[in-house]
């Protein structure tokens, strides 16, 4: 939808689903005239057969989200053209839900989100900012050539320097020359001078999620050194 970098659609599709499906991925594809990006959910990953036994663990049918879906497609050059090499860079996210329902289909192909539904997932996507620092020790192995050399830290689109919808971060390492090694390779001359960079970035507050999957690890590894 351009020019608006965060379109909103509102909208639901259904199309059927046999099971137990033929193939394993369905792909979402973000088009502007061309594909922009291309996101894949695993059935096997987001569903489950469950156990054949007779008192065995339930299984489920396809279900995701409502969370968001990264997308990534090829690199763009600064008029706004895909790059013919094959790097891939991050495009966006989808905020998506799936879900599965027994039964005959009724025709429909195409609706609208209630607006109570979208209000109902609005109110869990509170921002927040975070912080994240690297540093670099040391480069080693890098390829032979006159070619200055950097490297990039990004999360998403904060970070990347080809992307402009976010403010410029200091996420590249200086510029260096590679230096043969005197054996077969080459590295950066870093020495005492070990580059640091730094990238603020805004997400939604998913702490209610891994502060779970935090404890439960937690409890595991205490679990296993004490009866290990």
């Amino acid at each position: 939808m351009p020019p608006n970098a965060n379109p909103v659609w509102n909208e639901v599709f259904f199309f059927p689903l046999r099971l137990p499906p033929i193939c394993d991925e369905i792909q979402l594809t973000i088009l502007g005239g061309q594909v922009l990006g291309n996101a894949t959910l695993h059935l096997s990953q987001i569903s489950s057969a469950g156990a054949e036994l007779e008192d065995g663990t339930p299984g489920f049918l396809p279900c995701f989200g409502p969370s968001f879906l990264p997308f990534y497609g090829p690199r763009l050059d600064p008029a706004g053209t895909p790059r013919t090499d094959t790097r891939v860079a991050y495009r966006g996210r989808v905020l998506l839900e799936l879900s599965t329902h027994m039964g005959t289909p009724d025709g429909r192909q195409r609706d609208t989100i209630r607006p109570e539904d979208i209000a109902r997932v609005q109110c869990h996507l509170p921002r927040r900012r975070f912080g994240l620092c690297g540093i670099f020790y040391s480069a080693t192995m890098v390829p032979a050539g006159q070619e200055l050399l950097r490297f990039e830290l990004s999360i998403g689109n904060y970070g990347d320097t080809g992307d402009v919808t976010c403010k410029p971060a200091a996420s590249v390492t200086p510029h260096g020359c590679p230096v043969f090694d005197g054996n077969r390779y080459h590295y950066l001359p870093w020495y005492g001078d070990k580059p640091v960079v730094a990238i603020t970035s805004s997400w939604e507050d998913a702490s209610h999620r891994w502060d779970a999957i935090n404890l439960l690890h937690t409890v595991c590894r205490r679990l296993v050194s004490t009866h290990g």
